[in-house]
């Protein structure tokens, strides 16, 4: 009954909000009551970002805490849907995140670290940063600095996470999970306290756990390593080790039939055996990923306090992808092994008390999948087992390039603040040599005997492409009270989808009846581009801050299925516009000294401005529909009360109406999850610094759902391949118990 009083306050706070005049936020803030932010990090840019604070991480980052895009997911306009609890990536090329409603294209990551670009998609890592070893975070949206934006791709924004440095005291953390499907968390982080000029951290954790539906189950292992070394005030290096290491089966993508009839379907999920002629056994349909990351900063202050800074970075993603082909009769095995690594290089000088420039140079490679390169294919043969039938994709690939200078000016003057900056980018596309044309069951499964063996196909492979763009920003402030600002900013992101290379290979036979190449059509490739503003307001009272944001995208170069009528064949073009706008609002302070809150809501529409032919006599018809999987609207909330050593705190999120694909024929309805968190400090522990309990109760009243969306964004009800449902989580719970000492 308490709960649900609980429930219906929060509900009513989030039903004032939603109504038709409501806009946005960006920049919420998080504190303790004290200042009636809920979240704000030490961002000294003080720009259209979002912060989330470490209190804000232990809210809302959930039970099994190794997923930050758990966290980010409160943000307004930014729907995160995971399958389970754990937040493990359910494909290794789909991530169910978008913002604004777009999501991740190509080999670009949305995770940085300490600003530096180390993740990537396909792949793994999508959880190797255990959340108690991160600070903060920042998200950016639309606008991002010039040297906050770095990696393959920008389009939908980027994720920046601080990592929580080595405490001045010796410390050890230890926390314990236990919960629902078997879930078992343990975690482990020494702090050695100040050394003379060092100060160091290490970290370990261990996670498994069965999944909440059919058979298989999740085992990861992750460490980390951080120092950071002062030997005077002027100069710093700061290094930090990851190491992770992920195994997990995947969850099986309904059909819109079976989506819509979740009664029937949701525990829908693999065979738990094998069968002659079917790839829908659980144990070939799986990930297994190692990631290793390393980044450091190097960094001197000079007298007239300009910094130089150097911060190379380096990570390697290798692993295993096992996924069905379309009709589930063969199987795929998908080799990866990248890699990308590269430098920023800037420097920082306050020419006048009102001004503050900052120039850098940003230095990267990395290396495919992304167009994929490796791709093993199995048979299933008459006793249920796996048969090697050659390879479906197998090429040789170059590396991604990236050469990137920038230069930002910023300052306050009387009530104004502003940031200018611009960055260069010259982005060279690897090329690649295909030789996958011939090859069979005789073929050598061993990739690089393969390549050595094989025979460069000359219709399939392509030279490296280079793109050059200038990419702009600014963001201007102004003061119009002392509790109200006012701001206006625009920023040109980028982007790039590789899918023209693996659907080439598919369908080889049918380009090369038309005589077309796969050069001349890489040579018509563009980059996507987004041209972002944004108009917003922040306005501080009574230890609560308003924060109402409207934003607008113009979107070139977004990538479809055309029909090209020059060569008389459809193939993925980087050749349409779209368009994305919206309202963000949300508010977020203290009513009292017991009780904290967070309530937002969004509305945003993300379409193709235009349709275009799909065959010689057939044109889309999806101009201004919602892009696939992508709700126009939504709310969210938290609650925190406190009373002495308790914190009761019920997380409600409102989903609306998503489709399936573009000509707007499969319809998902909206749905409202509501989650319920009971901490416990306990007293005072002869030896311990702070120990705590927690219960966390996720999906409360059991909903059942449809998570997310599998399809791409210009997906037809005509194409063959048609989108799959991922089901959400049922009730789960879990109890945790946290010790400093």
């Amino acid at each position: 009954m308490k709960q649900k009083v609980i429930l219906m306050s929060l509900m009513a706070t989030l039903s004032i909000l939603y109504s038709e005049d409501t806009h946005t936020l960006e920049k919420v803030t998080v504190s303790n009551g004290s200042d009636g932010a809920i979240f704000e990090t030490d961002n000294r840019d003080n720009i259209n970002s979002q912060g989330f604070t470490k209190e804000a991480i232990e809210l809302y980052g959930g039970s099994i805490g190794m997923s930050a895009l758990k966290v980010v997911g409160m943000s307004p306009s930014v729907d995160y849907q995971p399958t389970e609890a754990f937040g493990s990536n359910e494909t290794s090329f789909h991530d169910p995140l978008r913002i604004r409603g777009k999501n991740q294209s190509g080999p670009g990551g949305v995770y940085m670290l300490e600003s530096l670009p180390i993740s990537g998609n396909p792949g793994g890592g999508k959880t190797m940063f255990d959340m108690e070893n991160i600070s903060g975070i920042d998200l950016y949206k639309g606008y991002a600095p010039v040297d906050k934006s770095l990696g393959f791709s920008n389009l939908i924004g980027k994720v920046d996470l601080t990592v929580n440095r080595p405490k001045k005291e010796m410390e050890t953390q230890f926390a314990q999970t236990v919960g629902s499907d078997n879930a078992l968390r343990s975690f482990l982080r020494f702090d050695t306290g100040q050394m003379e000029d060092l100060a160091l951290f290490g970290s370990v954790s261990k996670t498994s756990g069965d999944k909440w539906k059919g058979e298989g189950d999740l085992d990861r292992t992750n460490a980390m390593l951080g120092a950071v070394y002062t030997p005077n005030d002027n100069f710093k290096t700061e290094m930090f080790f990851i190491h992770n290491k992920d195994e997990h089966h995947n969850y099986y993508g309904l059909s819109y039939a079976e989506a819509k009839d979740l009664d029937t379907y949701a525990k829908k999920d693999w065979n738990s055996a094998s069968s002659a002629g079917s790839s829908n056994y659980y144990d070939w349909n799986k990930q297994s990923f190692t990631d290793t990351v390393l980044a450091a900063n190097f960094e001197y202050r000079f007298v007239n306090d300009s910094v130089v800074r150097f911060k190379p970075y380096y990570s390697e993603d290798k692993g295993t992808y096992w996924f069905s082909n379309d009709a589930k009769t063969r199987e795929i095995e998908w080799l990866i092994d990248h890699d990308r690594y590269g430098a920023v290089l800037e420097y920082e000088v306050p020419l006048s008390d009102e001004l503050n420039m900052k120039m850098g140079y940003w230095r990267g490679r990395q290396q495919p999948p992304g167009p994929p390169s490796s791709r093993r294919l199995y048979t299933i043969n008459a006793s249920g087992q796996l048969q090697y039938a050659g390879w479906n994709i197998l090429a040789k690939n170059e590396y991604h390039e990236f050469n990137s200078p920038f230069i930002e000016f910023r300052g306050d003057r009387n009530k104004f603040s502003y940031s200018f900056g611009i960055r260069y980018l010259d982005f060279k596309l690897a090329g690649l040599k295909n030789y996958t044309f011939g090859t069979n069951a005789m073929t050598s499964s061993d990739y690089d005997t393969a390549i050595a063996q094989g025979t460069i196909d000359p219709w399939g492979s392509v030279d490296s492409k280079t793109f050059t763009e200038w990419l702009p920003s600014a963001y201007l402030g102004y003061k119009l009270t002392p509790n109200t600002d006012v701001y206006f900013d625009y920023a040109r992101s980028y982007g790039y989808d590789v899918n023209l290379f693996p659907t080439y290979i598919a369908s080889r036979a049918n380009f090369v009846a038309k005589n077309v190449t796969l050069q001349q059509l890489w040579d018509k490739q563009k980059l996507e581009l987004s041209d972002n503003f944004d108009l917003g307001i922040k306005y501080r009272h009574n230890g609560i801050v308003y924060n109402p944001n409207l934003f607008f995208t113009t979107v070139t170069g977004k990538q479809a299925n055309v029909y090209d009528s020059q060569y008389g064949i459809a193939y993925p073009s980087n050749s349409i516009d779209a368009m994305s706008y919206g309202a963000e609002f949300a508010m977020s302070g203290a009513l009292s000294e017991s009780i904290d809150f967070l309530a937002s809501f969004f509305y945003n529409q993300y379409s193709y401005t235009e349709d275009f032919k799909t065959m010689a006599t057939e044109t889309s018809s999806i101009k201004g529909n919602q892009i696939p999987d992508a709700p126009t609207r939504g709310v969210k909330g938290s609650l925190t009360y406190k009373i002495e050593n308790w914190k009761f705190t019920p997380i409600v999120k409102y989903t609306g109406s998503r489709y399936g694909n573009a000509d707007h024929t499969q319809e998902i309805p909206s749905f409202t999850t509501v989650d319920f968190d009971i901490d416990y400090k306990l007293p005072k522990i002869k030896g311990f610094k702070s120990a705590d309990l927690k219960l966390s109760l996720v999906n409360l009243f059991d909903k059942r759902y449809i998570a997310s969306i599998i399809t791409p964004d210009n997906a037809l009800a005509a194409d063959t391949t048609q989108p799959t449902y991922l089901v959400g989580a049922p009730f789960s719970a879990y109890l945790s118990v946290g010790l400093k000492f």
